[in-house]
Parts: C-alpha cells; sequence; structure tokens
C-alpha cells in the first residue's frame, strides 16, 4: 500500500495539487481497504501502486482542488492557481481503464462531470 507520504508527493508533483495531510490521510486509509481486492484480481504489486496512486488522487482532490499554476521566492513570494477542469474526469478514465476489476470503483464514485440525460416524449 501507498503511505500518506507517497500520495502526498503524487498530488504535489506530478498533479500540483495541495491537499491538507489529514485529508490526504483519510483516502489513504480508503483505499487501503481495496488492496485485498486488487491481491484476489491478480494485480501486480506496480499496477497496485498505479491504482491506489490514483484512487488517492481523486478522493483527496475530489472536492474541487485548485492547481499551483506558478510561484515565485526567496525576495518577492507569490504563488498563483488554477482551478482544476478536468482533469479529474481524465484521472477516472484512465484508473477506469487500469482497474479493470473495479477494485475501487466504489470508493471514488462515479463521474460527475458525466450528465445523464432523461428526455421524455409524449
Amino acid at each position: 500500500m501507498i503511505t500518506s507520504a507517497h500520495a502526498s508527493q503524487y498530488l504535489d508533483q506530478a498533479l500540483g495539487v495541495g491537499v491538507p495531510s489529514f485529508i490526504v490521510d483519510a483516502a489513504v486509509a480508503e483505499v487501503a481497504a481495496a488492496e485485498p481486492a486488487m491481491q484476489a484480481a491478480g494485480y501486480s504489486a506496480t499496477k497496485q501502486v498505479l491504482v491506489q496512486s490514483m484512487a488517492v488522487a481523486i478522493v483527496a482532490s475530489a472536492g474541487g482542488a485548485r492547481r499551483i499554476q506558478s510561484q515565485t521566492a526567496p525576495s518577492s513570494a507569490s504563488r498563483s492557481f488554477k482551478n482544476l477542469d478536468n482533469a479529474l474526469t481524465l484521472m477516472r478514465r484512465e484508473l477506469a481503464a487500469l482497474d479493470t476489476a473495479g477494485t475501487v470503483a466504489a470508493i471514488v464514485g462515479p463521474d460527475p462531470s458525466t450528465n445523464t440525460m432523461f428526455m421524455v416524449v409524449s
């Protein structure tokens, strides 16, 4: 299982998302519950790490996280952010393709950006 430190590193370095540590810890704990299902599905250790990393990222940043767009330092501290656009949707699709057994589907939930349209014709 990935650790909270690994998850925080992935969120920060790969996605540019800052998430409080208590949220990361909770997301890691939720995803850890799916590890036996991943093993039963025959996932390799590397595939488990990828699935766990993506699932933790989706769960931890699902609240509309913002990305660091630019930073400046020593003399004049500056930071600008960009709100996530469709990054979580893309990550959900990648995760679905990778997690073919659906071991974390209940944890990450459905993609809220896919709207279902009902039409009533009379």
